[in-house]
């Protein structure tokens, strides 16, 4: 039976195909239209997914989206009269980015399966269930976890009116226990920081995170009347700091909020030590809701197994201190977190909670993306006009570059699902040297100097370089490890500012050719350790070889390992 789930309209455009219950294929529509978190029906990822099953959109018996958009037009109906009158200000509100206005996008998504009959010129609409936003996530962690029973805990900035969900999973069925709603939002708290620090709201996050290891607790005690946490467990914003519930996101915060920690930054100006130290408390915040989130639900529920997603649940720091500070003892943090993960989320709660179907596919992997053949990459190296040779040892090769200080593309088997390049979409570089960083964001990345990059390591020598959060391994690069006060030397392009490193444990059945590209640098370096971050210059991770050769081309890659083809510059 296969089922597929879609994302459209909000951000993350996204699809996923699952078979009798199997998470086959996920693919975001940015990775084809080439459109950062794009919320445009995924017209691509559909065609690409129904074609690399080899079946037609026939073939599909259920068609589930990630929201239930009138659930939403209710809570948004009680959202404005309980902040009337200063709610109609939302009316006026205009869109941030390339989002769609309220009213458009509520259609779009109560109409999909109208999109759908046009896209494939079918005869009438297929039927499209609607699943709750955070239901969707919840099932997205929880039915493909190792666990039979187990706490869920999502943390978004809203799905539908809800923006955190505490739930139990047993056997194939999911139960809700709390909801927050919004304006009471950790995600919006984040995106109206990342707003008030000068960069894109569900876009920059991750520079606001990056950027709290260089601050100072100055605004720690500040942040405990932003945020209040009750001896429950539960948060509120205390809205007094906040403008968006009653004038949309183009208003984040409010006067108060400046009057007390001082102007917005302006985007592409200078940083000051408040723009770090204010990064600080918001994460110092987040993190403290985070654990007693989940100590609430560890204390109602009493099981030792805890499964999370939500984009929240991307905070790596975050989920190091739920780790280290609350009593489960097994933890699953789903590493498609964001939106894009609610596709497969939205599918599989059709199949176990609706249909009583039983589970028996755990997660083992994200690459669930397209691949590409050596003669498919041959034809696309002659179409574009390199010099390239074919490697009989392509990983020993590869690594001798690293290892002579060459930044190196490196493209191998089906593309990874998710915001994290896992080494089949990546760029690695020697650890070692820690002006490689520098270089790198110079020559390729372009990125600020405050946002680390992430340590790849060997399964089998992971605990020589990071001390792991109650000992857990990372093998989707979402938990954050300490770096050994040893290895910080010997591995200073991936140690971040605070000592620790967002850590890639790479285990050998699970990515063989990766792994030993790293074994093959470890016999040169005696490290076990490659820096890795995602194959792309601002743009959507590279998906394609086309798209990875006008990468290497236009930046300055100095090699290309792509299939078993090097392309060397110079």
């Amino acid at each position: 039976m296969y089922i597929l789930g879609i994302s459209s309209y909000a951000h993350e455009s996204t699809c996923s195909l699952i078979k009798d219950g199997e998470v086959r294929i996920v693919l975001e529509e940015e990775r084809f239209n080439r459109k950062k978190h794009t919320m445009e029906y995924p017209r691509y990822a559909i065609e690409k997914c129904l074609a690399m099953e080899g079946i037609t959109i026939e073939d599909v018996e259920e068609i589930t989206f990630f929201w239930k958009p009138q659930r939403e037009v209710t809570g948004n109906i009680k959202h404005v009269l309980k902040y009337f009158p200063a709610s109609l200000n939302l009316l006026k509100g205009r869109p941030q980015g390339n989002e769609l206005p309220f009213v458009k996008r509520v259609v779009s998504m109560q109409n999909v399966g109208q999109t759908i009959k046009r896209h494939f010129s079918l005869s009438q609409a297929p039927r499209v269930e609607f699943v709750e936003h955070h239901l969707a996530h919840a099932a997205s962690a929880f039915f493909v976890s190792p666990f039979e029973d187990a706490a869920i805990l999502t943390i978004d900035g809203r799905g539908e009116s809800t923006s955190t969900m505490m739930a139990v999973g047993r056997g194939n069925k999911i139960k809700k226990i709390k909801e927050i709603k919004v304006p009471h939002s950790l995600g919006h708290l984040y995106a109206g920081l990342t707003d008030y620090l000068g960069f894109m709201p569900f876009f920059d996050e991750w520079k606001v995170m990056g950027m709290s290891a260089y601050g100072k607790d100055a605004y720690v005690k500040d942040f405990e009347d932003v945020v209040k946490i009750d001896e429950s467990g539960e948060y509120r914003l205390n809205l007094k700091y906040f403008k968006f519930h009653t004038h949309g996101q183009s208003c984040w915060l409010s006067d108060a909020f400046m009057e007390k920690f001082g102007p917005k930054r302006v985007p592409n100006s200078d940083y000051d030590q408040r723009h770090f130290d204010i990064a600080f408390a918001l994460q110092a915040m987040v993190e403290r809701a985070g654990v007693a989130l989940a100590k609430k639900v560890y204390d109602i529920t009493g099981l030792p197994n805890l499964c999370m997603s939500g984009g929240v649940a991307l905070n790596c720091l975050m989920n190091k201190r739920i780790i280290e500070q609350t009593s489960f003892e097994n933890y699953f943090f789903q590493p498609i977190a964001n939106d894009a993960g609610t596709t497969f989320g939205s599918a599989l709660y059709y199949y176990h909670q609706v249909l009583d179907k039983p589970r028996q596919h755990p997660f083992k992997s994200v690459y669930l993306g397209n691949t590409f053949d050596n003669d498919e990459i041959e034809r696309v190296l002659k179409d574009k006009k390199v010099q390239y040779k074919k490697s009989d040892h392509i990983a020993k090769e590869t690594a001798r570059h690293i290892a002579d200080g060459k930044i190196v593309g490196w493209f191998q088997g089906r593309m990874e699902a998710g915001p994290r390049a896992l080494g089949n979409r990546s760029i690695t570089i020697d650890p070692r040297d820690a002006m490689m960083k520098e270089r790198l964001n110079e020559r390729v990345k372009r990125r600020e100097f405050y946002r680390p990059f992430a340590p790849s390591v060997l399964e089998e020598r992971v605990d020589d370089f990071f001390i792991r959060p109650k000992g857990n391994m990372s093998p989707y690069m979402i938990l954050i490890a300490d770096v050994r006060e040893d290895k910080k030397e010997i591995i200073p392009a991936v140690t971040h500012a605070d000592g620790t490193a967002r850590f890639h444990t790479v285990n050998k059945d699970v990515n063989p050719r990766y792994w030993e590209l790293i074994s093959e640098f470890e016999k040169i370096t005696g490290v076990p350790v490659l820096l890795n971050t995602s194959f792309n210059e601002n743009e959507p991770i590279v998906c394609t070889p086309e798209q990875a050769v006008d990468c290497f081309l236009r930046t300055e890659f100095d090699v290309l390992a792509i299939g078993d083809y090097l392309v060397v510059k110079g």
